[in-house]
């Protein structure tokens, strides 16, 4: 055997060794053991049958008050926005909590996740729970998928409040990058990506009974057949993409809009929010700072302004 006949063997059993042992890594990491059916069993939710497959909610106050939906962000689910439930029922409303497609106790769909996906979900909620129009608040990627909605269904709205949203895209950060990187993005989202998810949503914190039970259920659902690739999808697809036509024209329609933002939001620049709000007549405005989780403690706080905005708005 020559030198190079040799040398290329070496580099062949190289090469061989490593895929071996990525490829152990990538089947070690795997998290994923449950169904979403036995991972909402016991959950308290309730269910509906949508187009796109299972969507877990729950629906609380009057049947015949008018109905707020909260829809939550990227990382955290419905469940972390619970503690505006009591406030809101107190003051007479009916607010409904839902996890998205991919999240929390709904189902991880065959079809890549999408904005549109996301919306239609939005819609079939509406119709499954035979409620005609609602106030809708959402939350960072919650923000996009209400402005979503409210471009292409102003009739199902009464108004829109939005909490640090989507508007221009989101900061591409590393795990981002290495999701979207060719042939190996599958890989990079099980090892670099989903971990970096994680340790974003402990983040929240566990001071609280509360927290500490949110942040459980967020880990959690990792073992869920089918969230790594749904992960993936909103970091690859248009989930988290550009909003700013949907906002021009829900802003022609005459809908009434609140913002509530971080001035010192590292993940959705103030200047994105404001070139939004800018678009409004009158909108209601509210700036705080603290960074993209601001509204960590002043859930009562927040409450208030909804409560006050969506009543201007009836």
């Amino acid at each position: 055997m020559s030198v190079f006949q040799i040398i290329l063997a070496v580099i062949v059993a190289i090469i061989v060794t490593l895929a071996a042992v990525v490829f152990i890594i990538y089947v070690r990491a795997d998290r994923e053991t449950l169904t979403a059916e036995q991972f909402r069993a016991d959950s308290g939710y309730q269910t509906g049958e949508l187009r796109d497959g299972v969507t877990a909610y729950q629906d609380f106050g009057p049947k015949d008050a008018r109905p707020i939906i909260i829809v939550h962000g990227g990382t955290l689910g419905s469940m972390a926005y619970q503690g505006y439930v009591p406030p809101l029922v107190k003051d007479g409303w009916r607010v409904i909590v839902y996890d998205q497609y991919g999240r929390g106790f709904s189902d991880r769909p065959k079809a890549r996740l999408t904005i549109d996906m996301l919306r239609l979900q939005l819609l079939d909620l509406l119709d499954h729970l035979e409620i005609e129009r609602a106030h809708l608040f959402g939350v960072s990627m919650g923000g996009a998928i209400i402005a979503r909605f409210g471009a292409e269904h102003e009739a199902r709205v009464h108004s829109l409040a939005y909490q640090v949203p989507v508007i221009g895209g989101v900061t591409v950060t590393p795990a981002i990058i290495a999701a979207r990187i060719p042939i190996i993005g599958k890989l990079l989202t099980r090892i670099i990506a989903v971990p970096a998810i994680i340790a974003r949503g402990e983040s929240f914190g566990t001071e609280s009974e509360e927290a500490r039970r949110v942040v459980a259920h967020f880990n959690g659902q990792f073992k869920v057949k089918g969230t790594e690739r749904m992960m993936r999808d909103m970091m690859i697809g248009d989930a988290l993409s550009d909003r700013m036509a949907d906002h021009h024209k829900i802003a022609a329609s005459g809908l009434k809009a609140q913002f509530a933002y971080a001035l010192d939001d590292p993940e959705i620049a103030a200047a994105q929010v404001e070139a939004a709000l800018a678009l409004y007549a009158a909108p209601d405005v509210h700036q705080y700072t603290g960074g993209h989780f601001f509204s960590t403690g002043r859930t009562d706080e927040l409450s208030e302004k909804l409560t006050a905005f969506f009543k201007s708005v009836d």
